[in-house]
């Protein structure tokens, strides 16, 4: 349950959005600081993430691979920047598992020889336990892998062809390696039958995993109607104990008043293994931009700007540093913004990670409706803002889609839109603004004169 403080600051809140979206008050949005926003920064900010240069014009692959070189690179980076506008910037450390896929090959030796395009799942082991460092075996195609698909099925020291659906990709490649098999494929079930599977085991597996499309899964399941198929799997990876970092950023209420609330924006800033220019590259370097353009005005309300190292392996940082909370920290959380995948797309996505009402996901549609801007509000558990969510902060998740370079080696810079970024920064930057500027005493007064009864009811967030 929310405590009174927040409940205060929302009731204020939501007269605030009220206003906002009636006719008698159009056009409210205070567009002054538009101009301050600078795409170009932003796009330089996105330069210097993926380590762009003139050798790799368009960023490197693994660039910010959690628990790796290149994260820390980057948490260096971020942290001079938020010093730079005079933020005072605290690094929170803790432990993770790092995992870096450093190249897989897949192909049928026989009844014909053929390569098919494939991908490691995060996690997944190596080969090199095998002779000649790649794994040769029969494979069995056991549907979607429940324990009782293999009943009356052979998969001892062979490899199982797993559809993909119903449960997780760990727990499907577990049920292979209790049943015998040495190691498995995952084909997709997308509708688009090309689509490749970009997925995480979450946790190390005992068998090499690899991922398949629709389209070549469903052949080879044909295929083995008739004929023996001997597949070979060959992967290099690497798995070790390491650490990721969060860097918090913060710009304090005008007179440094104790009492003031904390509005949070946040972005991660790690990568899978490419040059990860959207994901989330374009996150991290518009929240950049905001806090330089922030860090000028005398703002009600403290800003914590925080770049989450470790999203790409299950949201570690956001976690680490929820959970890092006292109660009355978390009760001074006024709300989260969080920006993950700004640079490419059409439109844009709004959203929370559960069904609760959010008055900042609601405030954040009003300032899209004034920007015009083409939007779809939705539901999403795969980003920072959902452990703030589940433990009963108003969040809002905002980002732009679709994107046909999610986790391909194909996200780089030269596909990141600067109109995309002026848009995400220019809308972040005016919300976060109004939101943090406190009504005068005469203000407050005519807001909550103008707003109905019914809307200041329930604004406790139900128990699950």
């Amino acid at each position: 349950m929310i405590k009174n403080t927040r409940i205060k600051g929302i009731i204020l809140v939501l007269a605030f959005v009220f206003l906002m979206s009636s006719v008698a008050f159009a056009a409210p949005v205070h567009k002054d600081l538009l101009p301050e926003v600078s795409p170009d920064n932003i796009y330089n900010h996105i330069a210097a993430l993926v380590f762009a240069d003139e050798e790799n014009p368009n960023g490197i692959d693994n660039a910010r691979v959690t628990g790796f070189e290149g994260e820390y690179r980057a948490a260096d980076y971020i942290a001079k920047q938020f010093q730079k506008y005079g933020l005072e910037v605290e690094r929170q450390e803790f432990p993770v598992l790092s995992y870096v896929s450093n190249g897989v090959e897949l192909k049928m030796v026989s009844p014909e020889e053929r390569e098919f395009t494939t991908r490691n799942f995060d996690f997944t082991p190596d080969t090199t336990e095998f002779e000649g460092g790649e794994l040769t075996a029969e494979i069995v195609h056991v549907g979607l892998g429940y324990v009782s698909d293999y009943e009356g099925k052979d998969v001892e020291g062979k490899i199982a062809l797993i559809s993909r659906g119903d449960f997780t990709f760990f727990e499907k490649a577990e049920n292979a390696a209790a049943a015998g098999a040495v190691g498995a494929i995952i084909y997709n079930n997308a509708t688009n039958e090309l689509d490749m599977i970009m997925g995480t085991l979450g946790s190390p597996t005992d068998i090499p995993v690899v991922a398949m499309c629709k389209k070549d899964g469903l052949e080879l399941a044909e295929l083995l109607k008739d004929e023996i198929v001997v597949m070979t799997i060959k992967n290099d990876t690497s798995i070790a104990d390491s650490y990721s970092q969060n860097i918090i950023a913060t710009l304090k209420a005008t007179g440094n008043n104790k009492k003031a609330q904390t509005i949070i924006i946040g972005a991660h800033y790690d990568s899978v293994d490419c040059p990860g220019a959207n994901d989330n590259a374009s996150g991290t370097a518009t929240m950049l931009e905001i806090a330089r353009v922030l860090s000028k005005e005398k703002l009600a309300y403290n800003i914590k700007f925080i770049a989450f190292g470790a999203e790409e392996v299950g949201l570690n940082g956001s976690y680490e540093y929820v959970e890092s909370l006292t109660d009355e920290e978390l009760d001074d959380i006024l709300a989260m913004i969080n920006m993950d995948m700004v640079g490419v797309g059409n439109g844009i996505g709004v959203m929370t990670a559960t069904n609760r009402e959010s008055f900042v996901a609601d405030l954040a549609e009003v300032y899209i409706q004034e920007f015009d801007f083409q939007y779809e509000r939705s539901i999403s558990t795969a980003s920072d803002h959902a452990p703030f969510d589940y433990v009963g902060i108003p969040v809002v998740f905002l980002n732009y889609g679709p994107d046909p370079y999610y986790h391909t080696d194909e996200d780089s810079l030269d596909k990141i839109s600067k109109e995309n970024l002026y848009n995400m920064g220019s809308l972040v930057t005016t919300m976060t603004y109004d939101l943090a500027k406190a009504p005068s005493k005469k203000v407050e007064k005519e807001l909550k004169s103008k707003v109905p009864k019914s809307e200041l009811r329930n604004t406790e967030i139900p128990e699950e």
